[in-house]
């Protein structure tokens, strides 16, 4: 029988450049894992944080347009209404705007939505005016960073 002389070699790994292996493999794999927990655990939270506060920020702005057309005078000369209101000045740690702009429904023409967008997160929410516009015609944006934020009406 042929004995091969790696076999016959029993004293295995100095224990010193056990621990230096052992500890470059694992400080290689715990890199890689914190390369990929940025998107994981971070970003992912961020955009999903992100889309529910935009939703609510965009239906707050909805519903103001809303209450203000409910009350301004129809008829012209009627008088003039104007409010003022709150929004949060970041949100996720980023600025965002909202704009008043056609909506996307190619059916129908007189429709407008509030669109709630961050340039940094790319995340973008709509919320439909449901009509307004056809009697009042309602146009405008706002930035999260500016202190007051307006809305009014001059019939």
């Amino acid at each position: 029988m042929i004995i091969f002389p790696l076999r016959k070699d029993t004293s295995g790994v100095n224990f010193v450049l056990e621990y230096i292996l052992t500890f470059m493999i694992a400080s290689v794999l715990f890199s890689i894992m914190l390369l990929m927990a940025n998107g994981l655990f971070i970003q992912g939270p961020t955009t999903t944080v992100s889309e529910v506060q935009y939703t609510d920020i965009g239906n707050d702005l909805t519903a103001k347009i809303i209450d203000t057309y409910l009350v301004a005078p129809t008829s012209p000369d009627q008088g003039n209404v104007s409010t003022e209101f709150e929004i949060p000045t970041s949100v996720a740690g980023d600025s965002y705007y909202a704009n008043v702009e056609p909506s996307s429904n190619s059916w129908d023409p007189w429709d407008k939505e509030v669109v709630v967008n961050s340039a940094s997160t790319g995340v973008s929410i709509t919320n439909t005016l449901n009509g307004v516009n056809s009697t009042i015609p309602v146009n405008g944006n706002t930035s999260s960073s500016y202190l007051i934020h307006k809305i009014w009406y001059s019939s």
